[in-house]
């Protein structure tokens, strides 16, 4: 097997060659994705908005993500690899040495839960962890929690987007023990899905997990919350669960502690996601200042999402396609500055989401957006 170098941010790594070369690039012997360059600039910029001082990267592969941070976070004064594939981890040692960070690094070869769940109870714990495997990230999340210092950090990537975004329902409720939706709003829907999990997980380790940050792509999404000890914490976190309503019929949406089968609006069958979690998603001065470094270090994408999180908990935890109004109103797509504007002038606040590809956040409901899109497509028709 051939290393070559590959730049990211900083840092330079010594990654597979095929892994460049080929896409999608091979699982075996060593797994480097290069599409998740994002994923690691937006740890980056978290961890060293953070400020916690040790880092763990659980499942580190070639050790890209755990070596960027101890190059990259000048405020990280020990990164700890773990890894049960051998030949990965000397493959990051020697990013290590190429990088001088060497000092600040440690390889552990061993499975992830094991590692992770040796911690329990210790004052070895971590002030970051991170968990990104292949697939779910459910079966290391207790062990996680607990390897994860009072107020620090824990990130979680899943790659079973299919299963969370509603096309595998019924393995979601077995995996995560809460129902998704397949709708406009997929991927958010997802995140709270696998946020609720982690919060409810949490508690019956008398741990709070408290959300800081949360991102999706096509390929994965991905949360990132502080954890609290004790009872009183968990508590608190659980308040946090509830359940979402969204009728496919009127296209109202609704949330609450309790599911709500029937749409408010209309009275038809509505679809219920749940439990899932309905509080806030980011925590405002930590994503705020994770764009600040971003900026600094010329991570312009992730200087984006963490941008696009600012702001994001004023909305309800849904979004509107203006691309599905405009069909049912059978008018011809509207810029969504326009639809902006008229809801702005009518009282109402409304963003981008940050979740999925287009879309619409807003304190207004169905019928509101739907005023608002009727008069920007008045508007771009002319006189």
């Amino acid at each position: 097997m051939k290393f070559v170098r590959h730049v990211e941010g900083e840092t330079t790594l010594l990654v597979p060659r095929e892994s460049v070369t080929v896409d999608p690039p091979p699982t075996s012997p060593v797994f480097f994705n290069p599409a998740a360059s994002l994923n690691r600039d937006i740890t980056v910029a978290l961890a060293a908005a953070g400020g916690g001082r040790t880092f763990c990267d659980s499942t580190a592969g070639v050790g890209a993500r755990g070596v960027r941070v101890a190059k990259e976070v000048e405020g990280v004064s020990s990164v700890t690899l773990v890894d049960f594939n051998d030949a990965a981890l000397r493959g990051g040692e020697r990013s290590a040495r190429l990088n001088r960070v060497s000092g600040r690094c440690s390889f552990v070869l061993s499975e992830t839960n094991a590692f992770l769940a040796s911690r329990f109870g210790r004052d070895e714990r971590f002030d970051y962890v991170d968990v990104d495997p292949f697939g779910t990230p459910i079966r290391h999340v207790q062990a996680a929690l607990a390897a994860t210092s009072d107020g620090g950090v824990l990130s979680l990537t899943a790659t079973d987007t299919a299963v969370l975004c509603g096309v595998q329902d019924q393995t979601c409720m077995r995996r995560y023990g809460g129902s998704p939706l397949n709708n406009h709003f997929h991927h958010e829907t997802g995140i709270r899905v696998l946020l609720g999990t982690v919060a409810r997980l949490g508690a019956m380790l008398d741990i709070g997990a408290e959300p800081v940050a949360a991102h999706s792509s096509r390929h994965y999404l991905r949360v990132f919350v502080r954890v609290r000890a004790g009872a009183s914490k968990a508590d608190a976190a659980l308040k946090g669960i509830g359940h979402l309503s969204w009728c496919p019929h009127c296209g109202e949406a609704s949330s609450g502690v309790d599911p709500s089968p029937a749409c408010f609006s209309c009275g038809k069958n509505a679809r219920v996601a749940g439990p899932l979690w309905v509080g806030k998603v980011a925590e405002e001065e930590t994503v705020r200042a994770a764009a600040g470094v971003a900026e600094e270090k010329g991570l312009a994408r992730a200087g984006d999402a963490m941008r696009s999180l600012a702001g994001v908990d004023r909305f309800p935890p849904w979004s509107f396609s203006l691309e599905r109004v405009c069909s049912a109103l059978k008018v011809p797509s509207v810029p969504e500055d326009m639809v902006y504007r008229a809801l702005v002038q009518s009282g109402h606040a409304a963003a981008r989401t940050p979740f999925e590809k287009t879309g619409l956040k807003t304190d207004a409901g169905y019928a509101e957006v739907v005023d608002a899109v009727r008069a920007a497509a008045r508007s771009g028709s002319g006189p």
